[in-house]
């Protein structure tokens, strides 16, 4: 059972824990009655509502298109290069495939796209909402706490819902009883899918992420991987009137690389522009903007991706570059749909039009230009990689629009401002230094070493380190000075105390360790001693 309340103090934490859990077990009981029944019946009526005709079409339409191909299989890897704006790179060529094969997935990628202005109007969500997405299970829940807590830490007032790959009895628990504390739900997918016929594949860890985004009933979205710690409060990105989602409806954030998919891509996806190298970097998945309204049709092109990408669309968009998986899927849709468009092979839907909420707004992309910065601790004469800091998108278009101005930039009168959806107008204008402000980073994507405090009791997960001279633990994130400066608060001290009150408040067996651990840590590290 897990008891929700405040403590006073760290001594008092399993004192308050003994004391209250009997008070506290009753107040929940008559308030969630409902939700603590454990039949599967009474779990299924709490999902959001998720029509199940919609799962079967979503199904049968992404295996009717299934591309006639063998799956891709090459060995060599394209390199790890960084991505620059300014330099001279040729894409690598190193998938060489048949043309059969090629036109084979050309087929397979024009029959999807001649279905996606019906299919749109399917996908379902509630209207004018919006909330956080995300998606783990039974390897990573823990790192669900730490998004939760430090969620609102942020000041954030999204509501979030958690699409689970895998479920146990402690997650169920927590689901039931921890996670309605934060405004968050659980989402028990596989529950859905349990009363579909015929059964739904299989999936792998990096294929959950547009299930998520497909299963949730938010139109707005703000998807984060499990992994994210919020720097500062993200709910202005939707916020009325506020760009670059007013224009664009999707934002994405860029990784470290520079693009290593194949050119074939293009071709395959009806023979559209291959974009330069120098336009823009990789991107990556760890957080993703997107209105489902405006964009009903770029999640179900980049449904397609994923649903064929172990086979093909991951390796043809990466060639087994760095961070193969999903990461390129989503913003790779929303390009491709805006070329068929232009060249006028693709209508898209404009239902989305007919909203209240949809006035003012136009459709496009726009990916976030300000690169992301690694973040480590250096340690017995070794740097560890802990996380990426993301820029705030909203800071991000303000500093975009004064470099803009200030380099006298003017788009032709017969075209719409390219800043809204790419980077390629950047050589035209020279070398743009944008001057962003510091303090308003927005997301630590701790992909380094995954904030995870269940596994604290473990010696080699990164999270605490001794120093070898000294014999002292040594702070995970290094010197707090420039995370002060930079969110005005101590914010990995703030991590450890709010994560380790929720720990010090589960009783769960398999984590009696976790409290202790993290509580003489903190004492150590984070505490003044006179």
């Amino acid at each position: 059972m897990v008891v929700i309340g405040s403590s006073p103090n760290l001594s008092s934490l399993k004192c308050i824990a003994l004391i209250l859990p009997l008070l506290f077990t009753i107040i929940y009981f008559y308030h969630h009655r409902p939700a603590l029944l454990a039949d599967e019946s009474t779990r299924l009526r709490l999902l959001p509502h998720t029509p199940n005709d919609f799962w079967v079409e979503f199904f049968a339409r992404l295996e009717a298109v299934r591309p006639n191909a063998p799956p891709l299989n090459f060995e060599q890897r394209a390199d790890a290069v960084d991505w620059r704006p300014d330099f001279d790179r040729a894409r690598p060529e190193i998938w060489q495939p048949e043309k059969k094969d090629v036109d084979a997935l050309a087929s397979s990628h024009a029959a999807f796209i001649k279905t996606l202005p019906d299919f749109a109007r399917h996908l379902p969500y509630d209207a004018d909402t919006t909330g956080i997405v995300t998606t783990a299970g039974k390897g990573n829940f823990g790192q669900v706490i730490t998004l939760l807590v430090m969620t609102r830490q942020s000041g954030s007032k999204l509501p979030i819902q958690i699409v689970l790959d895998a479920s146990s009895v402690w997650i169920d628990n927590l689901c039931a009883n921890l996670v309605p504390h934060y405004n968050a739900a659980c989402i028990y997918l596989e529950d859905i899918w349990a009363r579909l016929d015929p059964a739904p594949p299989k999936f792998d860890r990096f294929q959950w992420k547009f299930l998520a985004m497909v299963a949730s009933t938010f139109q707005n979205i703000l998807f984060l991987d499990a992994d994210i710690i919020m720097a500062n409060n993200p709910d202005k990105i939707f916020a009325s009137g506020a760009e670059p989602l007013k224009s664009t409806g999707f934002i994405a954030w860029p990784d470290f690389w520079a693009a290593s998919g194949s050119k074939i891509f293009y071709q395959v996806a009806g023979g559209i522009p291959v974009p330069q190298i120098t336009d823009r970097a990789t991107s990556e998945s760890g957080m993703i903007v997107l209105d489902k309204a405006r964009h009903a049709d770029t999640l179900l092109l980049a449904s397609y991706y994923n649903y064929h990408g172990p086979s093909h669309y991951m390796a043809m968009l990466s060639q087994h570059g760095p961070g193969e998986g999903d990461k390129e899927t989503f913003l790779q849709a929303a390009y491709v749909l805006e070329e068929l468009a232009r060249k006028g092979s693709y209508s898209p839907p404009m239902e989305w039009t007919k909203l209240p909420s949809a006035k003012g707004q136009k459709k496009g992309f726009y990916d976030v230009k300000k690169m992301p910065v690694s973040h480590g601790r250096s340690a017995n004469g070794k740097w560890r990689g802990m996380f990426m800091k993301q820029m705030d998108p909203v800071e991000d278009w303000r500093a975009l629009q004064q470099a803009a101005k200030k380099a006298k930039h003017r788009a032709p009168a017969n075209t719409r401002s390219p800043y809204l959806f790419d980077s390629s107008w950047l050589s035209t204008v020279g070398n743009l230094t944008l001057q962003h402000d510091q303090k308003k980073i927005m997301f630590f994507h701790h992909n380094g070493v995954k904030p995870d405090f269940a596994d604290v009791v473990k010696g080699n997960t990164g999270l605490v380190e001794k120093d070898e001279k000294t014999g002292k633990l040594l702070r995970m994130w290094g010197d707090p000075k420039w995370i002060i400066e930079t969110t005005g608060r101590d914010l990995e001290k703030i991590l450890w105390l709010s994560t380790m009150e929720v720990w010090c408040r589960l009783d769960e067996d398999e984590f009696d360790d976790v409290c202790g651990t993290m509580s003489e840590i903190y004492d150590e590290v984070y505490t003044d001693h006179v």
